[in-house]
């Protein structure tokens, strides 16, 4: 009997709400104690008040001493594919939401020290100073209500943790991940969501970062174009993109002051006075510009979408984007959004991922990592839609007075 209760004890408890999503999540998990103890690290997730550590959620979970190693081991130790939960994760979303889009976000996770995977000294836009930390690229499918729920991850590696032999083995970074910036990791996840029909949706920092996600956006293929994906997009970019308009493609205008290519922000406070509203068109709402533009990197004709804030002059942000007409109109309401970092405010698509345990990883491993930005994103999509049902309620009512107000645009 003393033998019953102790092994009870050292069992996690399961959590009736997530069991259905934790079954269909680890199904695939070869051993029983990896399917047990990957449930019981998402239990904690969804339980745990405060910190995520695996200490915190040891006691949340199990009555055990040895439980915060067993939750330790099920991410920095397991041998489970994240890419294979992955997966599984984003078919059971779009299960249970219509999906409106996809949006390309990236998040900082500050750390202490030299030696946790990926770590290195970034200048960071939402927090407007240098930090120590990870950056992590996340794909995040947006549901039929405007939420957007992490599906896949890629963790920027700098050159100096793959070149450097001794921090590689340290990380355990498998020999098969290369180098690759922050716009050519997000255009790789884009690649992985495959053609659906919805927009994609992305932020660029800086002019090369822009023209990196362009590019990579333009080889996923054109709507009706024999073989593509049929993947419409759209991306914020600095205002000193170069773009020219009218013209077959993106080229030096010797007539230019300097001899460079007009910028975006230049070419929309030329046309702000000709902009026409798109969507809804109230105060500040983006509206779209009487121009088709090229820019390096694109394969065919862009829009240019502005938005600006009462009384300015400069836009405050600016989109190029392969949408028209119609598809524009059924966008209108994602360009709102700021697909960056959860933390940086409330206006950004993401929140809650923080109270999910999203900054909240002890480990130091690129696996460790991977596996927990995982089990994150799967508390958090529970969160989302745990209780909702196949399927998403129509919006045909909506779209058909956007659709409207787009047909001049």
């Amino acid at each position: 009997m003393t033998d019953r209760r102790d092994a009870a004890v050292r069992e996690p408890m399961a959590h009736g709400a997530a069991q259905d999503l934790t079954r269909r999540l680890f199904h695939g998990l070869p051993r029983a104690d990896q399917r047990r103890w990957a449930g019981a690290y998402l239990t904690g997730l969804l339980t745990t008040p405060g910190k995520k550590s695996v200490r915190n959620m040891g006691w949340a979970v199990c009555a055990s001493y040895t439980a915060s190693q067993s939750l330790h081991q099920a991410v920095n130790e397991s041998t489970w594919s994240w890419t294979d939960v992955r997966a599984e994760l984003t078919a059971w979303c779009r299960e249970r939401t219509e999906t409106r889009g996809w949006a390309l976000g990236r998040v900082t996770l500050p750390k202490r020290g030299r030696y946790s995977a990926g770590v290195h000294r970034r200048f960071d836009t939402a927090a407007g100073r240098t930090l120590n930390g990870q950056l992590g690229l996340g794909l995040f499918l947006i549901t039929g209500h405007g939420a957007a729920v992490p599906v896949d991850w890629r963790l920027y590696l700098p050159d100096e943790w793959l070149d450097d032999a001794s921090l590689r083995r340290r990380a355990r970074i498998p020999e098969a991940v290369r180098a690759g910036s922050p716009g050519r990791l997000m255009a790789d996840l884009a690649a992985s969501a495959g053609g659906s029909g919805v927009p994609v949706l992305a932020d660029a920092e800086t002019v090369a970062e822009a023209a990196e996600l362009i590019e990579g956006l333009s080889t996923l293929g054109s709507p009706g174009e024999s073989g593509a994906s049929g993947v419409d997009w759209a991306v914020s970019v600095p205002a000193a993109t170069p773009v020219s308009a009218g013209l077959t493609a993106a080229v030096h205008r010797p007539g230019h002051p300097g001899g460079t290519a007009p910028t975006a922000g230049a070419l929309a406070r030329q046309l702000r006075a000709s902009a026409r509203a798109f969507g809804t068109g109230e105060p500040g709402a983006p509206r779209v510009l009487p121009a088709r533009v090229h820019t390096p990197g694109a394969t065919r004709p862009l829009r240019l979408v502005a938005a600006w804030a009462p009384g300015a002059r400069a836009p405050e942000r600016i989109w190029l984007t392969t949408l028209h007409g119609e598809r524009l109109a059924e966008a209108a309401d994602l360009f709102r959004h700021r697909f960056a970092d959860p933390g940086a405010g409330a206006d950004t698509g993401m929140g809650g991922l923080d109270d999910c345990g999203l900054r909240d990883f002890e480990g130091r491993s690129y696996p460790g990592w991977n596996r927990h930005m995982t089990l994150v994103s799967a508390a958090y999509a529970h969160r989302v839609l745990g209780s909702a049902g196949s399927g998403a309620p129509g919006r045909a009512g909506a779209l058909a007075g956007a659709r409207a107000g787009a047909r001049a645009a």
